[in-house]
């Protein structure tokens, strides 16, 4: 640092030139000094903020070093140059020598001074943004708290009211999870972890909140429900109705093996029905209790059991339709895939793969032909024809995937 003039240090115009450039160095350190610590300190908050800031990181260190090199430049320059000592006593160094040297210094002070600021402007936007959002912490985790409070006297009122049901108390539970793990971030998290945190304690309350307001509401709801249940559960035994018919029918037009794996579809249809009015009635039971939350999860699974019910019963009915169309024009089911199997058969043709793909795909052809004329008899095993069928599509596909992904990555 600079010193007022000793009485001992004579006033000769080239010590009044050194000092001048002593003077003019220091004020190059601080102010390079202040420069890089503002940017640093965004830095720092780039760090706290986000883990994709790497490239910005890499790049800072480099004009970081810059701005270090430059003030050990000085603080040397200052140590082998200064015209007084730490006590004020001349030094003797020569002051042209020591004006030389801190002019030189000064001008490295000054480049690396303009390196922080190019590097500053370059990314303003970024380190401006990572500096507010560190500064906003203490109120974002602020205003997280007072969501919990206010969840929780919605919770209490919500008790009061008859309406903590499990599925509410459930959410509380999140939120004084929620609430801890903020508390922890807060002493020993990053801002970013606070912020985080105090998001989680966010959702955790507006998840009470939706809780309660469903909660509130469910018991209408529940009643309206169990009247489209119940509706949904007339319709389906209707259509169950026709399940021994199918079955005969599959039986007597067709050969054993063309529904072998649909073995027991029409008992598992029934059983689901059954258990749908199952469900139904303990629903019913719940809602009359005063558990309306119970009853809505008897509802659901009642719905999920008429959706199996509906399943296998339709499996029948789908496979008899099938087997019944594949009957009347048999190669009428062959066409789509023949089509296909021509496409890509074109296509390695046109991509010179002829080699490589051309004997697959005839034996692709092989497959059809001898599907086509196993069905013989008087009940042709028609289910396996279609698989056959659908077997060749899924292979025929793979080739075409297979050669336009070589032709995209140039083999």
């Amino acid at each position: 640092m600079s010193r007022s003039w000793s009485g001992r240090l004579t006033r000769r115009p080239q010590d009044q030139a050194a000092q001048a450039a002593q003077d003019g160095a220091v004020a190059a350190f601080l102010d390079l000094d202040n420069r890089q610590s503002y940017v640093k300190d965004a830095m720092d908050a780039v760090g706290e903020n986000s883990a994709s800031g790497a490239a910005l990181t890499r790049e800072w260190t480099t004009v970081a070093q810059v701005a270090f090199d430059a003030s050990s430049k000085y603080l040397a320059t200052a140590e082998s140059h200064s015209l007084l000592d730490s006590a004020d006593r001349p030094t003797g160094v020569d002051p042209v020598a020591a004006a030389a040297a801190f002019t030189q210094v000064h001008k490295t002070l000054a480049d690396a001074a303009i390196a922080v600021d190019t590097f500053y402007r370059k990314h303003a936007d970024e380190l401006e943004k990572a500096r507010s959002l560190r500064a906003a912490t203490p109120q974002i985790s602020s205003e997280a708290r007072a969501a919990a409070v206010q969840a929780e006297a919605d919770l209490t009122k919500a008790e009061a009211d008859g309406f903590a049901y499990p599925s509410v108390m459930d959410a509380a539970g999140e939120l004084v999870n929620a609430l801890s793990e903020l508390k922890t971030a807060e002493t020993v998290g990053s801002p970013l972890e606070i912020r985080h945190a105090a998001a989680a304690v966010h959702a955790a309350a507006e998840t009470v909140g939706s809780r309660i307001t469903a909660a509130r509401n469910l018991a209408a709801t529940v009643r309206g429900s169990l009247s489209s249940v119940k509706t949904r559960i007339e319709a389906v035994g209707t259509r169950l109705e026709s399940l021994p018919s199918t079955r005969s029918a599959l039986l007597r037009e067709f050969s054993a093996a063309c529904s072998r794996d649909l073995s027991g579809a029409d008992d598992r249809a029934r059983r689901a029905l059954e258990d749908a009015r199952g469900e139904f009635a303990q629903a019913q039971s719940a809602l009359n209790a005063g558990q309306p939350e119970p009853a809505a999860n008897h509802l659901a699974t009642a719905r999920a059991k008429l959706s199996t019910a509906e399943a296998e019963g339709d499996s029948m009915g789908d496979r008899l339709r099938l087997l019944r169309s594949t009957q009347a024009d048999p190669a009428a089911a062959a066409k789509a895939t023949r089509f296909k199997l021509r496409d890509a058969q074109l296509l390695v043709v046109s991509r010179g793969l002829v080699p490589q793909w051309g004997s697959v795909l005839d034996a692709q052809s092989d497959r059809i032909e001898r599907a086509a004329a196993d069905l013989t008899g008087t009940h042709p095993d028609y289910w396996t024809y279609l698989q056959t069928l659908q077997s060749v599509d899924a292979f025929v596909k793979n080739v075409i995937d297979r050669v336009r992904g070589e032709a995209a990555h140039g083999h």
